[in-house]
């Protein structure tokens, strides 16, 4: 919910100074609109109302009433720009919602040249490195590299079936997969508003707005956890596995 808190410093922000302002312009016109009355009364008081002293109560009622008045206005200013400020949040809280879009994160301060190229030959080693493994234990790239031509449908289907286990239990120690929806496939689901369009591909008819009504078709991978080995920084990693050679 990061931009929701960006939006919500920033229309604070902007509130804040339009009330300023408003509220300095509003309290300086009754300020001249009192001063104004101050000096008309001051122009038509007798030399005894000067001589008696009046006029001084009628300027201390004066500032009075500029300080009671001053004190409801910033009072009256500071409740609607909170509730203001709150409205327009929950706006634009409920837009992100409806629209089923996720809330656009915080712009993150870009990387250095030297962070990135360090971050994509890490994960370039994290790829090789799963491929190791599943060679390793299950001879995924030998298989991969044979010609199956040459082989009969039996004896392809045998080597498959081998393959097969012993990538798998290398998956799951490794990765231990999870299903994204945790139904049959074929079965008619809801895709909820609000749903994660990195974890639901949606295709076919989609137009409107969710809920939406479909078919699944797959029901998606999502690693529960991940247990790789630390990855020596002294090994090649292109080497996915290394060559055998016995020695007579």
């Amino acid at each position: 919910m990061e931009f929701i808190k960006s939006y919500s410093r920033g229309s604070f922000v902007l509130i804040s100074v339009l009330g300023v302002i408003l509220l300095a312009g509003t309290v300086s016109g009754f300020y001249w609109v009192l001063q104004g009355i101050y000096r008309d009364i001051s122009l038509i008081v007798t030399p005894q109302t000067l001589s008696s002293g009046l006029l001084d109560p009628i300027s201390l009622i004066h500032h009075k009433v500029f300080i009671y008045a001053a004190c409801i206005w910033v009072s009256v200013f500071l409740i609607f720009g909170i509730l203001l400020w709150g409205g327009l949040r929950r706006i634009a809280v409920n837009s992100f919602k409806k629209s089923g879009k996720p809330v656009p994160k915080k712009h993150i301060r870009a990387a250095s040249a030297a962070d990135r190229e360090v971050e994509q030959y890490t994960q370039q080693r994290l790829f090789l490195h799963l491929l190791s493994v599943l060679q390793r234990e299950g001879r995924l790239v030998d298989f991969f590299s044979e010609d199956l031509n040459l082989y009969e449908d039996a004896q392809i289907g045998g080597a498959v079936r081998a393959i097969h286990e012993n990538c798998k239990k290398a998956i799951n120690k490794s990765l231990s997969l999870d299903a994204v929806i945790d139904r049959n496939e074929g079965e008619e689901i809801q895709v909820d508003p609000g749903f994660d369009p990195d974890a639901i591909k949606l295709t076919g008819n989609v137009t409107g707005e969710p809920p939406f009504k479909g078919i699944l078709r797959h029901k998606g991978w999502r690693t529960r956890n991940l247990e790789l080995p630390a990855l020596s920084g002294g090994q090649d990693a292109r080497i996915i596995a290394p060559a055998e050679v016995e020695i007579l």
